[in-house]
């Protein structure tokens, strides 16, 4: 039967029902979708979808055990609403709970609106300097819920620092036990190691830097908390903790601090683990030591984290010495080195015990139909004359680069191949450091800015045509520095008739989101931004078609802001849009994107072979982006790979079917013609018995639609058609 196993699909066919049955019987879940909700739920003054109660009683249940849980969910698929109702359905020994939410800037003033909206009686704190939360009484019981809610900027803010080292001849040397810094050659660092980040003794771990009582006096609110205010919460929610994954960040460390603070931790990301398996490791010690230090990894012993659930480079270089000029005698050096990749071992071990996992199409069947297309534009023939000039320029210097096994530039080389094509002009000399000497690597052509080029074109064709059926349109500009497109996009749609604004990062986070909302009432037609200024819970209902003019490519800036408006509540089909050059970097970095998408699909749950591959793979996008300008980029066409994702990203369609159900109603046979409409559909079948009239198991099987009606005779039963 073996024989027959050539890929993880076909091993699946072959044995998934039998490891589904012992997962059944070895991993009793704590709470079973369609079990009864704890009645405090009906109290709420906003009532969750079915899919968002079911896993409001999984967290409440699972912190009844342990100490921390982590919301992985679709933008838009209500995280905030779980992790809030949470924390006051939570028992929390009888009393109202008191919460402290840490959330980007951005979101304070909409995460204050979400708990007067859904707890009932709740009152609510800002916390915004160390004197609110020096004013708060802890001696004084609380007798309604209370939600406190700080920005992660604000959290972190403490004193600067200077480097705290001892100098003697031989170099630096650590105060406390006066041993030698060193880098990994074993030579004496000089003194700009010290100031570039805070160190600590590779020996004795002592930290080598100490407050700067010459600059501003502040004590962190983090730390205050951790030091003072012991136990004072009884929930810590962390939004976006993704974000937080640094080991010596201060953002990370408010995390740790007011993680360690609290008696129970909640955290919230969409994309949680970021390619890398160091990217988990932090957050995972913080909200699991326990379990961290079971399998004997501390939290400083991050490459023994990498080397048991990551990819790990080992590269030896060879190089000849002085002393063994005379001889055949070399010296090496090894280096490891962490690449992308994951082990699957992490789920099982750390993620399904602690995680909650939401889609969007578990929550809402009445979500409206989404479609991505990317469109593809032929360069303006004097700009492709000047872009392939360029690239065979960068090309040769990358190649030779590479050989050397220098990666330094590559991020130099890659941003000027993906924006020259959309702002070829005013164009600066592109040099590289060589050994202290600026050595001028290419010159692009600068074109003439007055001309409206065809991708510009595109752009004002897409937003009248949207524009013509009353739809307002956010544009995505990645390169908004040096760069910046977004006063030019402004000035030819603007010179086209519409109504344009620009949201620029001197808005600050907290007023984001008014700020959008006073240009809607304005009556504005397309607003131009970075994506990293909305990739994060700013809902864009108002703007139902979104166009990356820029995609850059990091995959998961591009996932959260290809979500802002396709979230639960809105009305309008949602249109997505990726505008690119043909034949140029553009091109190049949306079908790695593309491929790499299958991880994060994978992460999600929606597991296809790709995916699986993708999530062990060792290649990060710049090397890759690299490797695909010089040699060339073997993989599907752009449009067949999004074409696949989009259809991954459709709502899958369910089919109901209970058995033994009390109230004996006729059960409906399924109308074959719509099955027949598309065989190769993949649909969900629901099989629903009722153990007791209150108590019901239920078991999702997932087949085409082609084979339903050979499942159903296998069941001996029919089925009533409730979503297709």
């Amino acid at each position: 039967m073996l024989d027959e196993v050539r890929t993880v699909s076909d091993y699946l066919k072959l044995y998934g029902s039998s490891l589904a049955e012992k997962i059944t019987k070895e991993a009793e879940p704590l709470f079973n979708p369609g079990d009864e909700w704890d009645e405090k739920m009906h109290t709420l003054l906003r009532k969750p979808f079915p899919a968002q109660g079911d896993v409001i009683m999984g967290v409440v249940k699972a912190l009844e055990k342990q100490n921390s849980i982590i919301i992985v969910g679709e933008c838009g698929a209500g995280k905030s609403l779980i992790s809030i109702a949470s924390t006051y359905i939570s028992s929390n020994g009888g009393r109202p709970p008191r919460v402290l939410i840490m959330v980007p800037g951005h979101l304070i003033l909409k995460l204050r609106r979400e708990v007067i909206q859904t707890i009932p009686d709740a009152k609510t704190h800002i916390i915004r300097t160390l004197k609110d939360v020096m004013a708060i009484d802890t001696a004084h019981p609380n007798k309604v819920p209370e939600y406190y809610i700080i920005s992660k900027d604000k959290a972190k803010l403490s004193y600067r620092w200077v480097p705290a080292v001892v100098k003697n001849s031989s170099g630096y040397r650590c105060p406390q036990c006066h041993e030698l810094i060193t880098n990994d050659d074993g030579i004496p660092v000089d003194f700009a190691y010290f100031k570039k980040a805070k160190r600590f003794c590779p020996n004795c771990r002592s930290a080598l830097w100490q407050a700067d009582n010459k600059k501003l006096r502040r004590f962190a609110i983090s730390e205050y908390i951790k030091k003072y205010m012991k136990n004072f919460y009884d929930f810590c929610i962390f939004d976006e903790v993704h974000e937080l994954k640094g080991g010596s960040t201060a953002q990370g460390n408010a995390f740790g601090a007011l993680s360690s603070a609290a008696k129970k931790t909640i955290a919230l990301t969409g994309t949680l683990v970021g390619g890398y398996s160091s990217n988990f490791h932090y957050i995972n010690f913080r909200l699991n030591p326990k379990r961290m230090k079971d399998e004997d990894i501390g939290y400083h012993q991050l490459s023994k984290w990498v080397s048991r659930y990551g990819v790990l480079e080992r590269i030896t270089r060879h190089y000849e010495d002085e002393d063994n000029r005379c001889s055949k005698g070399k010296k090496s050096r090894t280096v490891l080195r962490e690449k992308p990749g994951l082990s699957p071992a992490v789920f099982s071990r750390h993620l399904l015990s602690s995680s909650v996992f939401l889609r969007l199409e578990d929550i809402s069947v009445n979500l409206p139909p989404l479609s991505e297309e990317v469109v593809q534009v032929k360069m303006d023939e004097e700009l492709e004359e000047a872009y392939k000039e360029l690239e065979n320029k960068l090309a040769s210097v990358m190649r030779a680069e590479l050989q050397r096994g220098s990666k330094k530039l590559l991020s130099v080389y890659l941003i000027n191949l993906l924006a020259y094509p959309d702002s070829p002009f005013e164009c600066k000399s592109i040099t590289q450091d060589r050994d202290g000497v600026e050595v001028l690597i290419a010159v692009p052509q600068s074109l003439l800015k007055s001309k409206i080029y065809n991708k510009e074109r595109q752009l004002i064709k897409l937003v009248k045509e949207e524009k013509s059926q009353n739809r307002k349109v956010f544009v995505y500009c990645q390169y908004t520095g040096t760069r910046d497109m977004t006063g030019r996009l402004k000035e030819i749609l603007s010179n086209e008739g519409l109504k344009v604004e620009v949201l620029k990062s001197t808005v600050t986070p907290e007023k984001r989101e008014e700020w959008i909302a006073e240009k809607v009432k304005q009556g504005v037609d397309v607003i131009i931004a970075n994506p990293k200024l909305v990739e994060t819970g700013l809902d864009l209902y108002d703007f139902p078609t979104l166009i990356f003019f820029q995609t850059g490519y990091s995959i998961f800036t591009l996932r959260q802001a290809s979500r802002r408006s396709w979230r639960i509540g809105q009305k309008k089909p949602v249109k997505v849009y990726y505008l690119f050059y043909q034949d140029t970097m553009q091109e190049k970095a949306l079908q790695l994107m593309g491929s790499k998408l299958e991880a994060s699909l994978a992460i999600e749950g929606k597991f296809t072979e790709e995916g699986l591959v993708a999530l062990t793979s060792g290649e990060d996008m710049t090397t890759a982006l690299a490797k695909a300008l010089v040699d060339g980029l073997e993989t599907e066409g752009v449009e067949q790979i999004w074409r696949k994702i989009n259809e991954k990203n459709q709502p899958q369609k369910t089919i109901s079917l209970t058995e033994e159900e009390p109230r004996g109603e006729d059960k409906v046979a399924i109308k074959e013609e719509k099955v027949k409409e598309d065989p190769n559909k993949t649909v969900v079948i629901e099989f629903t018995k009722f153990i007791s009239r209150k108590k019901k198991q239920i078991e999702r099987v997932e087949v085409k639609a082609s084979e339903l009606e050979q499942v159903l005779e296998e069941r001996g039963q029919s089925a009533q058609l409730s979503l297709f």
